[in-house]
């Protein structure tokens, strides 16, 4: 049963470890190309002796039209002022003209993968006086996510270990979903 090991953690992922998992799995977030300097956002959960990645995804244009939670993903959101959205900014409408729901991105509960130690890093989210403006901007995106997540946490593990004892359980492998035995074995495997 997967549970928080102290603290919410984010974590970057070596990209060639999400490489050798995407080629086990391909339902785990990789791209060939472009993706080596993308850092791997996720929320670091554990189990008695194996530890799991949710992923944040970027928002998406798909995402507008999505439900902001379901049993495999959450929208992560804030309301802020029109006024305030930028050309690549993510949002809809609300019902007060000058505010709207902007999706600063998605918890992913269906692309969780296995992780290990030695193949990834903690996010350093404080700020700091040497951070470039694109670096602040990051790291008050990231806070922002961080606490979003810290009132659903909760639910969150919930719906982690749902979707993972059912797969474990029948074996079943529901669409869009990676494969968490695959996984496994790609983790239990990987040389660091």
């Amino acid at each position: 049963m997967f549970k928080l090991d102290g603290n919410i953690k984010f974590i970057n992922i070596d990209s060639d470890y999400i490489k050798k998992l995407n080629l086990a799995c391909p339902e785990v977030y990789y791209k060939s190309t472009g993706y080596d300097n993308k850092p791997y956002i996720g929320i670091l959960i554990n189990e008695v002796n194996r530890s799991y990645v949710i992923p944040l995804s970027s928002a998406k244009e798909k995402h507008k039209s999505w439900k902001n939670v379901n049993q495999e993903c959450y929208l992560v959101y804030e309301y802020a002022l029109k006024s305030k959205m930028g050309d690549a900014d993510i949002w809809v409408q609300s019902a007060e003209e000058s505010t709207v729901k902007h999706i600063m991105s998605v918890i992913d509960i269906k692309k969780m993968i296995p992780i290990k130690s030695g193949v990834y890093r903690e996010v350093n989210m404080n700020k700091d006086n040497s951070d470039t403006p694109e670096v602040a901007k990051y790291k008050e995106l990231i806070n922002k996510e961080y606490s979003f997540c810290l009132k659903i946490v909760e639910d969150l593990i919930k719906k982690a270990n749902k979707l993972y004892d059912s797969q474990m359980t029948t074996g079943k492998v529901k669409k869009f979903c990676c494969d968490f035995k695959l996984l496994e074995r790609a983790c239990d495997t990987y040389v660091i």
